[in-house]
């Protein structure tokens, strides 16, 4: 056993992955702006603007009435929207645009109740055809190649178009805007990118930016060539600007919606001291991975903010949830909320027994204490110098004697056990209430022990973890943790939680055949992950098996994470390129057929699902950037990636 300890100890955090990593260069972010104004200063006119000598053609007029749209067919004949529907003309005729009467043997046919409301033309002469049954490609004789929900198209009522010099197509739609580039769409909707969802027209500048007129305003979406590491500087800003409480780092209101500018309200959260782990995590990966002294800053005043949950908490090695000082203006603090046990009339806010200036949040759960271990051991290994190692020990040595001494359960203020801090024998493997947490809750334990034997070194907690393997067979309850697990009943925040704790563990577990046990919990876990493409696990999963997973569709959701991180609405329910998967019960009752890309669905933090459609967002809030920065700067740290 000795000679185990004094192996994980100089095995540590160091990368020693042998591959070479993805080399990334700029790419083109996407970046959104929104005006009130019908005209807003440098919108410019229509891409296809109708030709004079047509437009003011008197018998045009009577005919078709103001002409919208125009496109010329290879044929030389005009087609035509205007005020009184659409038209083809040749010569002085002209007559209604009809769908076409005659078909080919298996060539594809209109919807035959097809409302015809634009016309645009490309660089090649094809037409492309706006209609509330999705758009129409045809050379200008009777083959129109539908494009609909069966190639991919996100909504299918279409108001109009616009194709660019580079090829792209955009559609707008009676709900949000479509781009269709190199065979790949793109939905936008929501004012994460238009002030409304009803576009009218659409048109493009010189430098490519797109301009889309809707019910609600303008909207300009322009691409940015931008690096990752541009991309993580903007989010290091946001967080030290609106997110960083005295080193607490967590989401905060937004006092105008959608306008940072106008002020915030911080946030006091239930799980400050999770939140707040995966930016120390973040920090640290970034300052081993670059050597930045501003890292090392970030990483440090976070890491002290995280110590203090514990110290100023008032009982020995109990991290408080959160804390605040008296007086300070934060949303979640209601004084008069009581614990989260049913028939505990106790007040989850108490006044710190350290310092009557602070009041502090009970209640801890397993949460907390899985971000706190996870950042401990990151920290530790690539950030914390001699003293502040130092520092760390009698926190981490106070935790987990919280535990050993009152039967791996956590007791704070009430002198009882938190409604989720629990993870003995008694309950795990005894309890049937307690099944359901077997799996994480053991992962759990162990890692609390495993962190505490590299970091304390003391022959108690040495014990309990052989204990805990030899007699409650926990390292075996951890091939529990997913088994069999329907995606109705998969919890994501436990996903989160499951990867804080399975890091550490698997990381300083070198013992080959206790490992392969947890690498055999940790490998079918993640398999349940890997169609979600989170660079937070594929990263640390891969740092873990000691191989690249899943490297290029990370790169792809840092470079799709939203510019701005406010939580506005996005809506994907109605969309007719997706299908649902719904169950009775269960904690995921309706989610679609696979997850979109993160520039689709909500800002979230890895706690979230990505499989659910819908967010009722209104911009009043803002998220942090710990959860893009902790995947970056750990795919950086482990060379998955490099810039």
């Amino acid at each position: 056993m000795r000679f185990v300890l004094v192996l994980a100890a100089l095995v540590g955090l160091t990368p020693a992955l042998a591959q070479s990593p993805l080399k990334l260069n700029s790419y083109p972010q996407l970046i959104a702006t929104r005006f009130e104004d019908a005209h807003p200063k440098g919108m410019p006119g229509p891409l296809s603007p109708v030709p004079a000598v047509v437009a003011s053609n008197d018998r045009v007029r009577a005919t078709v009435g103001t002409v919208l749209s125009y496109a010329k067919t290879r044929s030389g004949e005009e087609w035509m929207v205007g005020t009184k529907g659409p038209y083809r003309r040749r010569g002085d005729r002209t007559t209604p645009l009809d769908l076409p009467r005659t078909y080919k043997p298996g060539q594809p046919v209109p919807h035959i109740d097809s409302v015809i409301r634009q016309v645009a033309a490309d660089s090649k002469g094809n037409v492309w055809i706006a209609s509330d049954q999705g758009v129409y490609v045809t050379d200008g004789d009777n083959w129109w190649h539908p494009l609909n929900r069966h190639d991919g198209m996100p909504y299918e009522d279409v108001t109009c178009l616009a194709l660019l010099p580079n090829g792209d197509a955009w559609g707008g739609t009676t709900n949000g805007a479509w781009r269709l580039r190199n065979g790949e769409w793109r939905y936008f909707r929501g004012k994460r990118w238009m002030p409304g969802n009803r576009v009218a027209a659409i048109t493009a500048d010189s430098s490519g930016a797109v301009w889309l007129t809707t019910d609600g305003g303008v909207g300009k979406i322009e691409e940015r060539a931008m690096t990752l590491a541009e991309k993580a500087a903007r989010y290091e800003e946001i967080t030290q600007a609106r997110h960083n409480r005295r080193g607490f780092v967590t989401d905060c209101g937004l006092k105008v919606p959608g306008d940072p500018s106008g002020g915030i309200i911080p946030n006091a959260s239930d799980n400050d001291g999770l939140w707040t782990a995966i930016y120390v995590a973040a920090e640290s990966f970034r300052y081993g991975a670059s050597k930045d002294a501003q890292a090392r800053k970030y990483a440090s005043e976070s890491m002290e903010a995280l110590l203090d949950l514990t110290r100023l908490s008032g009982y020995p090695g109990f991290p408080a949830r959160a804390i605040i000082r008296k007086g300070e203006t934060v949303s979640g603090y209601d004084p008069d909320e009581t614990v989260r046990i049913d028939g505990e009339p106790d007040k989850i806010w108490y006044t710190s027994p350290k310092d009557p200036n602070i009041v502090c949040k009970g209640d801890t759960s397993s949460d907390e204490l899985d971000g706190h271990f996870f950042a401990y051991y990151i920290f530790y290994e690539t950030v914390a110098d001699a003293k502040q190692k130092e520092e760390m020990k009698p926190v981490v040595r106070a935790i987990v004697n919280n535990l050993l001494d009152h039967d791996y359960t956590l007791v704070g203020n009430t002198g009882r056990k938190t409604r989720w801090g629990v993870f003995g024998p008694q309950y795990l493997n005894d309890d049937p209430r307690w099944f359901d947490e077997r799996g994480l809750n053991s992962i759990e334990m162990l890692c609390y022990l495993r962190v505490a034997m590299h970091i304390c070194g003391d022959k108690r907690f040495s014990d309990a973890y052989e204990n805990l393997i030899d007699k409650h067979h926990y390292l075996l309850n951890t091939l529990n943790y997913r088994r069999g697990l329907e995606w109705w009943a998969v919890n994501h925040s436990d996903d989160e939680l499951a990867w804080c704790v399975y890091f550490p563990l698997v990381m300083l577990e070198r013992e080959p055949s206790r490992r392969a046990v947890l690498m055999e919990s940790l490998m079918s876990s993640y398999k349940g992950l890997e169609a979600e493409h989170s660079p937070f696990y594929n990263f640390l999963t891969g740092a873990m098996a000691g191989k690249p997973l899943g490297t290029s569709e990370s790169v792809t959701m840092l470079q799709d994470w939203p510019w701005e991180l406010i939580n506005w609405e996005m809506k994907n329910s109605h969309r007719h390129d997706v299908t649902f998967r719904s169950a009775q019960g269960g904690r995921n009752r309706a989610e679609i057929d696979r997850v979109l890309s993160v520039s689709e669905r909500r800002v979230m933090k890895w706690n979230g699902n990505p499989w659910e459609p819908d967010e009722n967002g209104n911009g009043g809030s803002e998220e942090d950037g710990a959860a893009w920065l902790i995947g970056y700067w750990a795919g950086r740290y482990y060379k998955f990636i490099d810039e």
